[in-house]
């Protein structure tokens, strides 16, 4: 296989951001409110922004790491470009189809010091929109999955800090009222849904099993 053909899952990335980003901007009025009675349960809380941003560096140094050590073997990428590709794949359809909101933000927010500062400029700018399933929480599932599951990691507590690092970033989209628990109940299913699909697809097309580590 050619290195292009290797890197060709990285041509998604500016079609994901095209699409999310003209989905932005819609009038909320009329969009589906997703909520629930746990998210009252949940008390805004600005300092979890710092376990928001740590999606970012999550995401990004995940999907660098694995091309970095299985770019030459090519034995998990497919398996991580299929569970990014198509779960995101997937959310942007439901988007698209049936636009969701939330209400939960505060209309005022309690002074919490510079995190209240960041957290309401997060969100002056960012809509209250495409919000089920979280793509946040399901891209982190991904990305910790896929840690947890590789070969590469030898140490166990590579695994466990991936999944802690999950739950952070899947709590703070709650604790910041950017999302339901709906939200992120829903990004778990998808991603149950998702790797159900790769495990049933032929041999042919996707690699063998890596190593003795379960996926």
């Amino acid at each position: 296989m050619t290195l292009g053909k290797r890197l060709l899952p990285l041509a998604y990335l500016p079609v994901f951001l095209a699409w999310y980003f003209a989905l932005e901007g819609r009038d909320t009025a009329s969009m589906i409110v997703v909520e629930s009675p746990l998210d009252a349960l949940v008390p805004f809380d600005a300092t979890w922004i710092v376990g928001y941003l740590a999606w970012f560096p999550f995401l990004l140094g995940g999907i660098a790491w694995l091309y970095a050590v299985d770019l030459r073997a090519f034995r998990e990428i497919p398996r991580f470009a299929w569970l990014l590709i198509v779960g995101m794949t997937a959310c942007l359809i439901g988007y698209t189809l049936w636009p969701t909101t939330v209400t939960l933000r505060p209309e005022v927010y309690p002074d919490q010091g510079w995190a209240t500062a960041v957290v309401a400029g997060l969100q002056g700018f960012d809509d209250p929109a495409n919000v089920f399933p979280s793509l946040h929480v399901y891209t982190s599932i991904v990305v910790a999955h896929c840690i947890a599951a590789s070969r590469y990691v030898r140490r166990a507590w590579v695994r466990v800090a991936a999944w802690v690092a999950c739950v952070l970033i899947a709590a703070s989209t709650c604790f910041l009222k950017q999302h339901s628990v709906l939200d992120a109940a829903g990004a778990a299913a998808l991603f149950a849904i998702v790797l159900g699909a790769w495990h049933v697809l032929p041999r042919t097309v996707r690699p063998p099993r890596p190593d003795a580590v379960a996926d």
